[in-house]
């Protein structure tokens, strides 16, 4: 039993094999063809991991749903008349709501996504059997078959139920102090940037939690709100320590570090007074870096008992406008990139298919639809790899095992525990792994209903079955070439071409501009992977303190110029020296200058930027060696 050791994923697998076959029964009882689409939104419902976000996800499927049978009954009115008039107009609907749905890039984009889907679903098959009487059937079918796999998904959900979302954000907090202990436990600089990598991989998975918790949750709407306050203030905790660690090194006060990592595991013991707790580590120096460093590790110590707590709201309420920019960072040129993707396989496989008179075609245009829609509502996903053909040849030969081996020697009837065994075994592996080999079980759970019979007279045609198999491999292998050919821009480029137009507003003259330090904590989840940390965290501090200096209105117009041009060189991994030696001779010279008025808040300000910028060069300087949170 040790195999079932995750309760969660467990859990999550009984909802999905349960659900599945009896939705399947259900459907063979009222003799509906809409068996695969109820299985598969089931599924896909599911997987959204919380009560909220099924809630959310369920809604906007009936929606895409309902908008895409309502354009396909239209169209058919007045286009079925010819097949390549019929397939322009689900081609020109399918990537309308590709571009739509990668622009939007939150929970509505999933409308879009459903109702590309669903076209693709719904109306090339009618392009292949053009019969007006058979579309409203068709229509009802698909609106049947998605209602009745949401009707059942929500039941099984309330017998196996979810946590309450609210309380999603506790493993979160449990993360983050497990981390910062990481941070100051003196782990090896590979260990450190894997366990940076992991945990905002975890805030990332996570970051629509607040958005699900106003549907799925029970708790007020003030907590609610302090939910989306706590996911960001997190992210900011871990950059506070590492911070904070960077000062304690610059001053020379290394010591404090392993006092702060015997501190923490007495607060996980239960230890919450946090004046005794900070007795224990102050900096006895009597100088301003000293009273900066001591402030810091009180808000620090005050927070790792917070972390620590169940407790959800958090006092600072400063995050609330870059919360939106937290969640998602949009790119017009990806999601034209995403629109000529889908445009071109699918005009190309039309034509294959109309003008070769591929009878089998359809299933290859299928299939492009659904993937093409479906990588416009997860596009971290990266569909175009390999992955997705592994998932369809592993799917194929595990169709033909069934359908070839076992139904002909036993009772149909035992398809259903066969299955029941395969769903139960695939969405445990699916909830559990945390490698590449997610995507391909993600694949063998949507697509598996093409190549098992679900009908109640299961037919052995073999000849079809090949044919609908090398249809669906071709249209996969059509969607990596493409791919190939029209790469998806790097999520990395993408947010640095946003930070870049956030820098445009630091320009002379600009006064106190809407510059925000805590904008660049939305670039943390995205930029720092395991594969290039060491290029980007002293990248990112050195732009969040030069912004943190821009909103306390501590740089004149010559600052302005220089930190622009020098912000921008290191967004393009160019390494100017001489600037960040310019601007690092400012910064002493400011510091120097606050010391003497005991500005501390501004002495603190320039310190950091002085501390981050030595840093970069150093990182820059030994860019193969990795670098030290």
């Amino acid at each position: 039993m040790s195999y079932w050791g995750n309760k969660e994923a467990t859990q999550f697998a009984l909802r999905v094999s349960i659900s599945v076959i009896v939705t399947w029964l259900l459907c063979l009882r009222l003799n509906s063809e809409a068996t695969s689409a109820a299985m598969i939104s089931i599924i896909m419902i599911l997987m959204a991991g919380s009560h909220g976000a099924n809630l959310i996800k369920s809604f906007y499927r009936a929606v895409g749903t309902i908008m895409a049978c309502a354009f396909v009954l239209f169209v058919s009115s007045t286009a079925l008349i010819d097949a390549w008039l019929f397939n322009g107009f689900m081609i020109l609907w399918i990537v309308t709501c590709v571009g739509l749905a990668a622009y939007l890039q939150n929970s509505v984009s999933y409308v879009f996504g459903m109702a590309g889907m669903t076209a693709a679903v719904i109306g090339f098959p009618l392009a292949y059997s053009p019969e007006i009487f058979s579309v409203f059937d068709n229509v009802q079918a698909r609106c049947f078959g998605i209602l009745l796999g949401i009707a059942v998904s929500i039941i099984v959900t309330a017998v196996i139920p979810y946590e309450d979302d609210i309380k999603r954000i506790l493993p979160i907090k449990r993360a983050t102090l497990k981390f910062i202990a990481k941070v100051f436990s003196g782990s090896t600089p590979q260990k450190s940037q894997q366990a940076f990598s992991q945990y905002l991989g975890l805030i990332s998975h996570n970051k629509h939690i607040p958005i699900n918790s106003l549907v799925g949750s029970k708790a007020s709407l003030e907590l609610i709100k302090s939910q989306r306050d706590a996911l960001f203030h997190c992210v900011s905790l871990t950059i506070a320590a590492i911070k904070i660690k960077h000062m304690l090194r610059a001053a020379g006060d290394i010591e404090v570090e392993h006092l702060i990592a015997e501190i923490i595991e007495e607060i996980h013991g239960g230890q919450d007074n946090t004046q005794l707790l900070l007795d224990r580590i102050k900096v006895i120096a009597k100088d301003i870096q000293a009273d900066i460093i001591n402030r810091h590790l009180a808000v620090l110590i005050e927070n790792l008992v917070w972390l620590n707590s169940d407790e959800i709201a958090v006092e600072s309420q400063r995050f609330k406008r870059q919360i939106s920019r937290f969640l998602t960072h949009t790119d017009l040129q990806d999601v034209f990139r995403s629109m000529l993707r889908a445009a071109l396989l699918l005009s190309g496989i039309s034509f294959i298919w109309i003008e070769g008179q591929w009878e089998h075609g359809m299933y290859a245009m299928l299939m492009t639809g659904i993937m093409c829609s479906m990588n416009a509502t997860m596009p971290n996903s990266n569909i175009g790899n390999i992955a997705v053909l592994q998932a369809q040849l592993i799917t194929g030969a595990f169709g033909f095992l069934i359908t070839f081996a076992i139904v002909p020697l036993l009772e149909p009837k035992i398809m259903f525990p066969v299955m029941f065994v395969y769903l139960l075994i695939t969405s445990y592996q699916f909830a559990v792994c945390t490698s590449t080999n997610k995507i391909v079980l993600m694949f063998m759970l949507v697509f598996w209903s093409s190549y098992i019979p679900l009908s109640n007279i299961p037919t052995l045609d073999f000849g079809d079955f090949l044919n609908t198999a090398m249809a669906n491999v071709f249209a996969v292998m059509m969607i990596l070439a493409v791919y190939m050919l029209i790469p998806s821009r790097k999520d990395t480029e993408i947010v640095i071409h946003s930070i870049k137009r956030t820098l445009k507003k630091l320009k002379p003259n600009s006064g106190n501009s809407d510059l925000s330090s805590d904008l660049i904590l939305s670039a943390y989840p995205v930029l720092v992977r395991q594969d290039h940390t060491k290029v980007y965290i002293d990248r990112l501090i050195s732009i969040g303190e030069c912004f943190k200096l821009s909103e306390l209105d501590l740089l004149t117009d010559d600052n302005r110029v220089l930190i622009r041009q020098l912000l921008t060189s290191i967004l393009e991994n160019r390494h100017d020296e001489d600037k960040i030696r310019q601007l690092q001779r400012i910064a002493e010279t400011n510091m120097q200058r606050h010391n003497q008025a005991s500005d501390h808040q501004a002495y603190s300000a320039w310190w950091q930027l002085s501390i981050a910028l030595k840093r970069l060069c150093v990182s820059q300087s030994m860019i193969t060696e990795p670098n030290v949170p």
